[in-house]
């Protein structure tokens, strides 16, 4: 994720957080195994990532409760827009959708 000129990439976050994210969140290790299984529907991929993301960003990854990423980039705007110490909300630091 780290190294790519998209738009869609993760803005200022280091592989470490990744590896971090991972090892904060035990739930999160039986969640991502559907990454190593080939039969698995591209819809439960998706799913999956995008809970990965969610807790990526410090929000947490239950079933019944998990945010959109369109929630939580609207949530994650709103937070940079109150930010005295810049002038300016950052969509960078929202996350990609």
């Amino acid at each position: 994720m780290s190294g790519c000129d998209t738009t869609s990439a993760v803005f200022n976050y280091v592989k470490l957080k990744f590896v971090q994210t991972l090892k904060n969140n035990n739930d999160l290790f039986k969640v991502i195994e559907i990454f190593k299984n080939p039969d698995m529907t591209p819809e439960a991929v998706v799913d999956v990532g995008n809970r990965f993301l969610v807790a990526l960003y410090g929000y947490p990854i239950t079933t019944s409760d998990t945010p959109s990423l369109n929630n939580l980039c609207y949530k994650c705007y709103m937070k940079s827009s109150f930010n005295k110490s810049s002038n300016m909300a950052s969509l960078r630091s929202c996350p990609p959708q």
